[in-house]
């Protein structure tokens, strides 16, 4: 796709040099996205009810991290009772950091020193977590995690950067959430291997935030390093499907096009490079042309995985140069044919679902290549049509929720039907849409 925003996202990756002194609290941020006025009113209302300082809050944390330990070393390892008690135990880390902020908030107390102790008091947790995973995770990749962690909060203290900001929060708390799946071994999709891959994603993401606030990076490459990691997500996706695990080939395709989205708003809010086009445009060709064309190839057997692969690759990349070509004179609110995000998440899905069947599979990758190649078929901009109604993103994370929960009771198959029924009909839509016209005039 191109960089128009997919997602009006707050992008603060960081605030770099220009954050204000410990001594003084940091300004609130221009927040993208919006927050309906009856979360905001539950939220002041409930900090207004929290008794204790949210430094109090804070160091509860420490009181918590020794019983944190004490779950995680009980014995026996894959007993029920010590899985959730270290849930239960971790995700209290989370819950009392929106407290403190919350009670921060209503208080009038929201300083610096608080932030940097908040922070401070997650550490236990990251050295608890990183013990018990040394049997099963790539140590070097536990100790750079450690050591990036730490000289982003060493950078804080010269003045360089925030101690903490809700997307870094997100994503280590994520991170950190799969680590001690991996470790408690009750969850059978988060594997060591996957646990690994979201390390090394963890790691990327820090040491750029690290590498901006030394001065190294400035913010017109963000929407650059996201494309990369869209890229990267599609090197992952096929490095997957080489494997067998199309389940997670299609979890990081999907990763990919939220990158594909990040990199577009991160364009707009900071600026971009001569090269940002061109990294989006190369980043697109191997996550939604290059990959499930491997994908079509490593999991279909003899012909039909060399023709359908190649087939596909070429209907993608055809696409994508099209509307290269024919961006400028493009209206950016829609695609001229079938966005390559949705060819590529039909092909996936439909090789999950039907691998047994090579010709089901390929009648489901040719209607998705005639789908994106369909230049006079205008389709809706998703992010552009929900950037006009914020409210809708609050149900991102329940829908996702669900399919997570369908997944783990149901199996894979039911998420993944799930995204190839809505894909489908997105790309058949607009020829719905037209036929009841014509059968309304007709009749």
């Amino acid at each position: 796709m191109d960089r128009f925003s997919i997602w009006e996202v707050n992008m603060d990756i960081n605030e770099g040099n220009n954050q204000p002194s410990m001594a003084e609290p940091e300004p609130e941020d221009h927040r993208y996205l919006f927050k309906p006025r009856w979360v905001s009113e539950r939220e002041e209302r409930l900090g207004r009810k929290i008794p204790v300082s949210p430094n109090v809050l804070a160091v509860v944390k420490l009181v918590i991290t020794p019983l944190f330990f004490v779950a995680l070393n009980a014995a026996p390892p894959l007993s029920a009772a010590r899985f959730w008690a270290s849930l239960i135990l971790f995700l209290s880390f989370p819950l009392l950091d929106y407290l403190a902020l919350l009670a921060a908030r209503a208080q009038g107390t929201e300083k610096a020193f608080g932030r940097v102790l908040d922070r401070i008091t997650d550490y236990p947790l990251l050295f608890i977590l990183a013990w018990f995973s040394v049997p099963i995770l790539p140590l070097f990749l536990l100790l750079l995690k450690l050591l990036i962690d730490l000289l982003i909060l060493a950078l804080y203290f010269l003045g360089r950067g925030s101690p903490k900001n809700r997307l870094r929060t997100g994503v280590n708390y994520a991170t950190l959430l799969a680590m001690m799946l991996a470790v408690e071994g009750r969850a059978r999709f988060i594997t060591p291997e996957l646990t690994s891959l979201l390390l090394v994603a963890n790691i990327v993401f820090n040491s750029t935030a690290a590498l901006y606030n030394l001065g190294v990076l400035q913010k017109r490459f963000i929407g650059d390093a996201l494309s990369g990691a869209n890229l990267l997500c599609g090197v992952f996706s096929m490095v997957f499907a080489a494997r067998g695990r199309l389940e997670f080939s299609l979890l990081f395709l999907m990763l990919g096009a939220a990158f594909d989205g990040f990199d577009g708003a991160a364009a707009r809010k900071f600026g971009g490079t001569r090269w940002g086009v061109y990294s989006d445009d190369i980043a697109d060709a191997v996550n939604y042309g290059l990959a499930p064309g491997a994908a079509l190839f490593l999991t279909l057997p003899g012909l039909e995985g060399w023709v359908l692969g190649l087939g596909y690759t070429a209907f993608t990349l055809s696409r994508l140069v099209y509307f290269t070509l024919n961006k400028s004179e493009s209206d950016p609110n829609y695609f001229c044919g079938v966005p390559s995000t949705m060819g590529a998440l039909i092909t996936i899905c439909s090789l999950i679902l039907f691998s047994g069947y090579p010709a089901l599979v390929g009648m489901m990758a040719g209607v998705a290549s005639v789908l994106m190649v369909s230049f006079d078929t205008h389709y809706r901009h998703l992010g552009r049509a929900l950037s006009e109604h914020r409210r809708a993103f609050f149900g991102m994370p329940f829908l996702l929720i669900l399919l997570l929960a369908g997944g783990k009771l149901f199996g894979v198959h039911l998420p993944v039907a799930l995204i190839l029924v809505a894909c489908m009909g997105y790309g058949f839509r607009p020829a719905a849409l037209h036929l009841i016209q014509v059968m309304r005039k007709t009749g």
